[in-house]
């Protein structure tokens, strides 16, 4: 009897080992879950903040564009010869920048 009570508590010790050890990895994910989740939803929620600034400075900047363009748009009608002139100029000047020496 006593090698078979020998041998029973070889076949069940090991799976009990199996299942304390188990038991403790999933109470280990479980924690490391629980911590993991709010700090997860802290990051998104500082990477919509962020998503959103960017957004909110994206659009102000297209308005300024639309508002410069058309700044741009409403000297060149009430000063086309200045206006010409500059290209001009800006044209020469860039044209003996570029120009090989």
């Amino acid at each position: 009897m006593d090698t078979t009570d020998t041998a029973r508590d070889l076949t069940t010790e090991p799976s009990s080992t199996v299942d304390r050890a188990a038991q403790t990895a999933h109470e280990a994910i479980d924690r490391v879950a629980a911590k993991a989740g709010p700090a997860v939803e802290k990051v998104r929620a500082a990477a919509s903040d962020a998503a959103q600034t960017l957004q909110s400075k994206a659009d102000a900047f297209g308005e300024m564009e639309k508002q410069w363009v058309e700044a741009c748009r409403g000297y060149v009608r009430e000063n086309p010869l200045t206006a010409v002139a500059a290209g001009v100029l800006v044209g020469m000047l860039l044209s003996r920048l570029t120009s090989s020496r």
